[in-house]
């Protein structure tokens, strides 16, 4: 059932995004993003043994992986980030660990917002395209992440890192 808030469903107009914390650009320009891909995974294995059934034993724990994530964003708001990032990289915007923050929320009263927390973020490459028409020109970074929550929940284990390594 899609969350509500009256009779509105959360839509793209619900979204905030921030990049290391900030709302806006630092000339203070809206980060204009248009579009966010993402996926996550925890890869297992199923493990066998000599059980005349046939059935397994169990799964390993096994690995979590946030792929790449897609972002578009209007060119010269991308522009400002590469910019903040390659001072905060020391020259390369490549080299800039950062966050990413996309929340989906609406000013009322008993709204969910849903916020994912993206950690340990880089700026892995990007995209552009330009071409004869009316659209307006996007740039499309790809941004890798070590880890994401969703509304605090994780798709990682937490427990198995209090071991010590974690």
């Amino acid at each position: 059932m899609p969350l509500r808030v009256g009779t509105s469903i959360y839509s793209w107009t619900s979204t905030e995004f921030r990049f290391d914390g900030l709302l806006t650009t630092p000339s203070g320009n809206p980060w204009n993003v248009v579009s966010v891909d993402y996926a996550q995974k925890r890869e297992r294995k199923i493990v066998y043994s000599n059980r005349k059934t046939g059935r397994p034993r169990g799964k390993t724990p096994g690995k979590y992986s946030l792929e790449p994530m897609a972002v578009k964003m209007f060119e010269a708001q991308a522009l400002e980030l590469q910019q903040y990032l390659t001072q905060k990289g020391l020259g390369s915007y490549g080299d800039a660990d950062f966050s990413f923050l996309l929340q989906v929320s609406e000013p009322v009263p008993g709204a969910i917002p849903i916020t994912m927390v993206f950690e340990d973020c880089t700026w892995d490459g990007d995209k552009v395209t330009y071409e004869e028409g009316i659209e307006e020109n996007l740039l499309e970074v790809t941004i890798g992440g070590l880890q994401m929550t969703r509304n605090g929940m994780r798709l990682w284990s937490v427990i198995r890192g209090l071991g010590g390594n974690g």
